[in-house]
């Protein structure tokens, strides 16, 4: 259990083992580690003023580090252009073919796969704008987002949900 006293400030740490205090920070370099040693007779508390020091400066001026969710954030593997939302290929075990679908799920969605649109009944542009819709509406009823897609076909909302849909080589862009 830690000490719920601490007397070092926070992104400080001491390395007992290394005889040293080691600085840690988010944002300082990509997360570069800066080692203050008291090693090879080096005077424990100078160094450790020394420490303190440099960490409160660099506390204030990079900033507190925001410990939060990666729910809702954009990642580098995303295909879509819109998080939670997805391509999926799934093969039919009588004839062997892939079907393609855009499939979105959400925390708490009550589906266990979350709610798939296919490209061969809906189109491909189509199937996007439903698991998008969909997603904004975060219900599984299928009639009630047919219904409102109905609603914004031909409209500067469909456009604008197209719009975040990343252009390129269908080839490249569904799973494998």
């Amino acid at each position: 259990m830690k000490d719920s006293k601490r007397e070092l400030p926070e992104h400080l740490a001491p390395n007992v083992s290394s005889k040293c205090f080691v600085f840690r920070h988010s944002k300082y370099f990509n997360n570069k580690s800066v080692v203050f040693s008291y090693a090879r007779g080096q005077d424990y508390e100078t160094v450790r003023q020394k420490a303190v020091a440099f960490t409160n400066k660099m506390n204030k001026a990079l900033g507190p580090v925001l410990h939060g969710s990666p729910e809702g954030r954009m990642s580098s593997r995303n295909r879509s252009g819109i998080v939670r939302i997805n391509p999926r290929r799934t093969r039919a075990p009588r004839n062997g073919l892939y079907y393609y679908s855009w499939n979105t799920k959400w925390k708490g969605c009550p589906q266990h796969g979350g709610v798939s649109w296919p490209c061969i009944t809906h189109t491909d542009n189509g199937a996007y704008v439903l698991a998008a819709l969909t997603l904004e509406l975060r219900t599984t009823n299928r009639d009630r987002v047919i219904e409102e897609y109905e609603k914004i076909r031909g409209t500067p909302k469909r456009k604008k949900i197209l719009r975040l849909r990343p252009q390129i080589a269908i080839e490249n862009f569904w799973p494998e």
